[in-house]
């Protein structure tokens, strides 16, 4: 098994970037023997079964190293950029390596019992003597601090452009830029992806490709979910969190059979938090990071510490603060922006926030074969929301506790992982009195708990390799409303409160199991089913019109549903991937969506109905992709990488909230098909002294808010067909981003600009609010120079042109910001 130090580097990630290193301690500098003893010498000539795929070289070595017991060392540069070729069938280690390695035109040499290290034959030692390029000046090689490294778009990782998937990534380096003012400014760039924009609120509203709110789109810190939901006048789910606290996040843009995947219609975003390996450098105990912030237009500050240390051989421990202060900002003048009342004024009125987070993390390595991981993140945000005379302040807490645990032996039969996990999100209100009644104190809290357990089993089928993942997860959702009111006989049984926000309790439990077969040199097929059920009760406040009082009732909802999903990839040639896929999604009802009742705030004309009939929605997905990953593609050095790919959904029972003519509101399933087709691309050239790269996106979406109501009055039973659905967002058309830059004084100072373009969309807020956004076209300029190895300037302008327009799916009452000039300072130790 591949290994460095003491510290475990099982994954694969983490042991490739270990590889450069344990080389230079291994070899030393001395002679390596021939290629065709390497082998022979290390004392493993017995033949064995071999059935590794063709797949990056690093991954390739590594599993080598794992089925021979045998140290594979290499320098990460040496390997970059190459993939393996397929390895099956019965042969000794020595003819498995050579056929292993037989693409890239790499080879091998012994370095002692049982360690190999890979070389290059092409580049000679001084003197004479060849085959030994592994001899280069000591460096240091590990992933970039803080993010997971690579040559893709704004730094995403060679994997996403390796995996045959709709996944893409955001980078630490993107997190912690100063461009990123708000939560949602974090996956602007990444294709299919949108954000339902309240810039009075710092949480987090997820679109992805025109499905959002109730936790259609899985979204997760750590693998904990983030269920939080909270209606109002605009969207409802909200994720709290500070981009600076985390690594990198994760899209996966359809439901897969793995862990993360229940209840999801569209597929999941998971945060990734820093650990120690982000901090400290090879070699080192201990390591942290500072950023600094400040800007013009409101950007008052944002700063954040990390720092981690090695306690021992067996543990680590993380810690990091970081805090945000921005006040009101100023919108662009260069045009106009029609909010709901007429043309917006300047500033945005209670824009402003402070925000506090703070991260604890242990991490325990017991031996190589287990890790056992124990976090804390908390969030604190203080805020106002509302317009006019009517402004609440808003106190809100977000935390994240989990424990996860991962056994990975030598046997390919087991690779274990393990979670447990808890989320409290709670939102305190101060609503201070409006013209018809008094003043409230009112809190809105959820608690989740939930566990997952799963493990990968590798075998070899007919002679060819097969990969079978089976675990099960289940989570629980517990919300809870509390109001206290000035005046007593204001809603003195809670019906303006707890009525769109009712008590109550959703069980979500599945089960699932995937296999993936490697068909031939070329094919590949992957195989997945989950199953899915629910049981959901809350408590809904009943008017009785003659009693002119409310009474509880439970209402109750219960359903499962088995999901099938398939794909077929093709690899033409070592560097394009193909894949057709089929997925199928399933997401059970909201406590707030079944259980809706009460009346309106301050309204007694205006009732909420529960609906304990409301179905779960269901989704079918086909999508077709390809991969392109080439290095040195126009000139020595280079890299190119590249992501396409084409979808088509259907989604059936869409959930949206109705309303008649007499102010009567209730969550209703759509009679038709809701459908959503698509274009997606991402891709980034990279040639050392100049980069450009960009994403683009086209979606038509056809949302169907058609409905049908039955009645029975006196024994008679009516039916109503009816159209028009509120909470609707249609994010634009089309959206696309470009960015170009290059590197100067010894790439020591980058220089770049970045063009956003949208089509129009539709802000889908309560009646009354909905509104058409405007397509815009925005400007950036962005920069960085490194004052040292451990110290970086950041700096860039926001909206050049000062450009006055409304963000994508952004509420058009608040315009986005005017020109803003920022600048960081990143310091490491």
């Amino acid at each position: 098994m591949t290994h460095c130090d003491t510290t475990n580097h099982r994954r694969a990630g983490a042991r490739v970037s270990h590889l450069a290193l344990c080389a230079m301690l291994s070899l030393g500098g001395a002679y390596l023997g021939s290629p065709t003893t390497a082998l022979a010498q290390a004392g493993t000539e017995t033949a064995q079964d071999f059935a590794i795929a063709a797949q990056p070289l690093a991954a390739a070595l590594l599993e080598f190293s794992d089925r021979t017991g045998l140290q594979v060392f290499a320098d990460q540069r040496l390997v970059r950029g190459h993939r393996s070729a397929r390895v099956e069938g019965e042969m000794t280690p020595q003819a498995a390596l050579t056929r292993l390695l037989a693409p890239s035109g790499l080879s091998y040499r012994a370095s002692g019992d049982k360690v190999v290290a890979i070389v290059d034959p092409r580049v000679g030692l001084p003197g004479g003597q060849n085959e030994a390029g592994l001899l280069l000046p000591p460096i240091q090689v590990t992933l970039p601090q803080g993010g997971t490294g690579g040559r893709g778009f704004q730094g995403a990782s060679d994997s996403i452009y390796e995996t045959a998937a709709s996944v893409s990534e955001v980078t630490r380096d993107t997190m912690t830029s100063a461009r990123v003012r708000h939560a949602n400014d974090l996956l602007d760039d990444v294709a299919g992806v949108y954000t339902a924009d309240n810039p009075q609120d710092p949480g987090l509203n997820i679109n992805l490709r025109g499905l959002q709110d109730q936790s259609r789109i899985a979204t997760s810190i750590d693998g904990v979910r983030q269920n939080f939901q909270l209606s109002g006048h605009g969207s409802t789910g909200y994720v709290y969190l500070d981009p600076s606290m985390f690594r990198a996040a994760q899209v996966e843009k359809t439901v897969t059979a793995g862990p993360g995947g229940a209840a999801s219609l569209g597929g999941q975003v998971d945060f990734r938090t820093l650990g120690a390996e982000d901090l400290i450098a090879e070699g080192a105990a201990q390591g942290g990071q500072v950023i600094a912030a400040t800007g013009s237009n409101g950007y008052d500050f944002a700063g954040s510490a990390f720092w981690a240390k090695r306690l021992s051989d067996q543990i680590a421990v993380t810690a990091g603060i970081s805090r945000r202060k921005l006040g009101d900002y100023d919108i662009g003048h260069d045009g106009d922006i029609d909010g709901y009342f007429g043309p917006i004024s300047e500033p945005a009125d209670y824009t402003s926030s402070e925000t506090l987070s703070g991260l604890a993390k242990v991490e325990l390595t017991p031996d190589e074969d287990q890790t056992l991981t124990l976090s804390w993140l908390g969030f604190s945000g203080d805020y106002s929301t509302g317009t006019g005379q009517y402004i609440d302040t808003n106190e809100t807490t977000n935390h994240t506790l989990r424990a996860g645990y991962s056994y990975d032996p030598a046997s390919p039969l087991l690779d274990l992982n393990a979670d447990l996990w808890a989320n409290r999100t709670r939102v305190d209100q101060y609503r201070p009195p409006r013209t018809n009644y008094g003043a409230f104190d009112v809190s809105y809290e959820m608690m989740s708990y939930g566990a997952s357990v799963d493990n990968t089993s590798a075998l070899v089928l007919a002679g060819r390799p097969l990969s079978l993942r089976y675990g099960v997860e289940a989570f629980q959702d517990n919300t809870e409303t509390r109001s206290t009111g000035s005046d007593p006989t204001d809603d003195p049984q809670g019906a303006w409160y707890a009525g769109t926000m009712p008590d109550g309790t959703r069980e979500v439990a599945s089960a699932f199991a995937s296999a993936d077969y490697q068909l031939s040199e070329r094919f590949g097929l992957h195989l997945g089913l989950r199953r899915d059920s629910y049981d959901l009760s809350g408590t809904a406040l009943i008017y009785d019109e003659g009693t002119q009082d409310y009474s509880e009732e439970q209402i109750e909802s219960s359903g499962a549903r088995w999901l099938p999903s398939a794909q077929l990839t093709f690899e033409p040639g070592p560097n394009l991937d193909l894949w057709l896929s089929y997925s199928e999604g399933y997401r059970p009802p909201a406590i707030m969506e079944v259980a809706a009742s009460g009346t309106h705030i301050g309204s007694g004309g205006q009732f909420y109905i529960p609906n304990p009939a409301l179905r779960p929605e269901t989704s079918r997905t086909w999508e077709i992709g390809a991969n392109y990953t080439r290095d040195d593609a126009l000139r020595p050095g280079d890299s190119l990488r590249l992501k396409a790919v084409v979808f088509s959904r259907e989604v059936e029972d869409y959930v949206s909230l109705w309303y008649n003519s007499d102010f009567r509101f209730t969550n209703m399933n759509s009679n038709g098909t809701s459908t959503f087709d698509g274009i997606e691309l991402e891709a980034a050239y990279d040639a050392g002294r100049f980069f450009i790269g960009g994403t683009y996106s086209w979606m038509d979406a056809d949302i169907d808010t058609s409905y049908s109501l039955t009645q029975v009055i006196a024994g008679m039973e009516f039916t109503y067909d009816m159209d028009g659905g509120l909470f609707v967002y249609m994010p634009p058309e089309q959206k696309a981003t470009l960015e170009a830059g290059m590197r100067l004084l010894d790439d020591r100072l980058t220089l770049g600009t970045r063009a956003t373009w949208a089509s129009d969309s539709v802000y889908g807020g309560a009646a009354g609010y909905q509104s058409d956004v405007s397509g815009f076209t925005v400007y950036d300029l962005f920069g960085s120079y490194a004052l040292s190895d451990s110290a970086m300037v950041n700096f860039g302008v926001e909206n050049v042109t000062d450009l006055a327009y409304a963000d994508v799916l952004g509420n058009p009452n608040y315009g986005t910001p005017g020109r803003t000039f920022t600048v960081s300072l990143d310091t490491r130790f």
